[in-house]
């Protein structure tokens, strides 16, 4: 098994047990259920673009975009979620 190969199963498994315990944490309910599972969606998303998508590898310009996008994205979905509904 060459390095590539080590790393990418590395990762993989990284992400099939990120997921295990997103669903497990799935299971309380909460909000701060909901904004855990939220940031662990939003860390398998850049997991995979960084790895599998070689932004990574990519100028710096990309990278910092990408970067941006997730914290953006992240901050946003989780302020939704603690936001009191409209009456």
């Amino acid at each position: 098994m060459t390095w590539f190969s080590k790393r990418i199963s590395f990762v993989w498994l990284l992400l099939v047990g990120v997921t295990v315990l997103s669903f497990e944490t799935s299971v309380f309910g909460s909000e701060v259920a909901g904004a855990i599972v939220v940031s662990i969606a939003l860390l398998k998303a850049f997991i995979v673009g960084w790895e599998f998508m070689e932004l990574g590898r990519a100028p710096l310009v990309m990278r910092s975009l990408f970067v941006a996008w997730v914290l953006i994205v992240s901050l946003a979905i989780i302020f939704l979620l603690f936001s009191p509904p409209d009456a």
